[in-house]
């Protein structure tokens, strides 16, 4: 009787235990999921740049802040479409962090740089921006 009660709490321990891990991960089984923040990431081949307007689409956006405290950030949500000016000086890296409500679906995110200015507000080339969403 006693050699049984053990299996079942073996048995019991091994479920949770398989229950608390497939609830950390997402739903493609890569990371983990639930409610929190994504960053958009830039990296330049030039100089960098001062002011950025990005555009992030994707389910349920809200929460933007700027990565960087001295960073001015000015979003717009409607929908699932967030446009946001970031103002700063600013070469690679997290640019701004939005909240979502499933960092486990940031493949359901994309995020276009729709220009970007230097110091001397002249535009740059796009071009030689890369905006990117990295999972979690």
């Amino acid at each position: 009787m006693k050699r049984k009660r053990v299996l079942w709490a073996w048995a019991t321990a091994i479920v949770c235990a398989a229950l608390l891990a497939g609830a950390c991960e997402s739903q493609d089984g890569t990371g983990p999921s639930g409610p929190g923040q994504l960053t958009v990431s830039v990296s330049t081949t030039g100089a960098g740049g001062a002011a950025f307007l990005l555009t992030v689409t994707g389910p349920g956006i809200t929460s933007p802040v700027a990565a960087n405290s001295g960073h001015l950030l000015y979003p717009h949500i409607s929908g699932n479409t967030l446009r946001v000016a970031v103002i700063g000086s600013h070469t690679a890296g997290a640019l701004l962090r939005f909240s979502v409500p499933d960092v486990g679906q940031a493949s359901s995110y994309n995020t276009t740089l729709n220009q970007v200015a230097g110091s001397d507000n002249n535009l740059q080339s796009g071009g030689d921006y890369t905006v990117t969403i990295p999972p979690p």
